[in-house]
């Protein structure tokens, strides 16, 4: 076989194998994107996200206020960091969360506390913390938060102007607590 014959089968084969001249790395990243929707057009504002912060477990938590995420992932991130274990949060802890942070212009607000799994619970109380013993965090109808650079008493004035639940100043700890239960207010530390 001559050196042209040999070359054009190899220039053949290596066609062949090309697929269009697309890298299989290009068409990994094209599937990707195509799971995500069309681009926005060049100049669209990209979408306001809000960041949520979990101080213990040092996860983030982003998304758009007008969709909220739901379920498994909520319970997963307002988890018991003690026990790591979820449970099912009520559904208006997180629109609280976004209405205070949507009121003050923040794009951040910080989990100070939300689910406590019982036996975390009674550690607390026997170790000399405040905490109730039937506590709303054990039920998941609590959260303790705050956003930053905003003064916690202005937070605290906001959450209990909407009369929603439970709320709580912890004023040298520096965060709120808001809570689905009766309407009641009390302070902390």
């Amino acid at each position: 076989m001559n050196r042209a014959a040999a070359l054009a089968i190899l220039v053949a084969a290596t066609a062949a194998h090309a697929d269009d001249g697309i890298v299989k790395k290009d068409k990994e990243r094209a599937a990707k994107s195509m799971k995500h929707g069309p681009s926005p057009a060049p100049g669209t504002k990209p979408a306001k996200l809000l960041n949520l912060y979990n101080q213990w477990t040092h996860e983030w938590l982003a998304f758009e206020p007008e969709r909220p995420p739901t379920g498994p992932t909520v319970d997963r991130f307002l988890r018991d960091h003690f026990t790591n274990e979820p449970s099912p949060m009520e559904p208006r802890l997180l629109g609280m969360v976004t209405a205070a942070a949507k009121n003050f212009r923040s794009d951040t607000a910080i989990v100070v506390s939300a689910f406590r799994h019982p036996k975390y619970n009674l550690i607390l109380r026997k170790k000399g913390h405040q905490v109730a013993r039937d506590s709303q965090h054990t039920h998941g109808d609590a959260i303790d938060f705050y956003i930053p650079n905003i003064p916690t008493l202005a937070l605290h004035a906001w959450a209990k102007d909407q009369a929603i639940g439970g709320v709580g100043l912890y004023l040298e700890s520096g965060f709120v607590h808001m809570d689905t239960g009766r309407v009641r207010y009390w302070s902390g530390e």
